[in-house]
């Protein structure tokens, strides 16, 4: 049934199995190994209040300062109660390419909690826009937030990405 030509095949085979085999369980595969990691801090920016912010190669940001609003009846996230402040965020690409807006993620928080994104339609709070930024071309959106808080405590808005955190420190509206 087997021919001599067969069995070396299968001969060569099972060798070859046996020395990756025994290759294997004379070397470390690292996974019991704790690698190392290095972590590289990303740098937090200290942005006023409706100043530009140059974030590097030739893209610049403005938050304009909050203001209080009464967000609509159909609102999304926005409970009675809530602080809402909305603001203006501009993005100018004066770079050399275009520009990947849903890089930045904003988180916003009060009084030691968070506070929550808040889209109505109504006021023109649509979220951040999801297009590129072609170079030489600028976009401003609305953005809003609820927070479990008062008027005048403190707010920090951060808008962060993977090479920078924007901060921008004040108080609500």
């Amino acid at each position: 049934m087997f021919t001599k030509k067969s069995i070396g095949i299968v001969s060569i085979f099972a060798l070859v199995m046996m020395s990756s085999l025994t290759g294997c369980s004379e070397k470390t595969s690292g996974l019991n190994e704790t690698p190392e990691v290095v972590e590289t801090p990303i740098p937090e920016l200290v942005l006023d209040f409706g100043s530009p912010l140059d974030i590097g190669s030739g893209v610049k940001v403005t938050v304009s300062t909050p203001e209080s609003f009464k967000p609509g009846p159909y609102a999304s996230n926005f409970v009675k109660g809530q602080v809402a402040n909305r603001f203006t965020v501009q993005i100018s690409n004066g770079g050399t390419a275009d520009f990947d807006v849903t890089q930045f993620a904003i988180t916003s928080s009060s009084a030691q909690a968070s506070c929550i994104d808040v889209l109505d339609g109504d006021n023109g709070i649509a979220g951040a826009p999801t297009d590129p930024l072609a170079v030489g071309a600028d976009v401003t959106f609305n953005y809003a937030i609820a927070c479990n808080a008062k008027v005048g405590d403190p707010l920090k808005i951060s808008l962060s990405s993977p090479d920078v955190i924007l901060a921008l420190n004040g108080t609500l509206k």
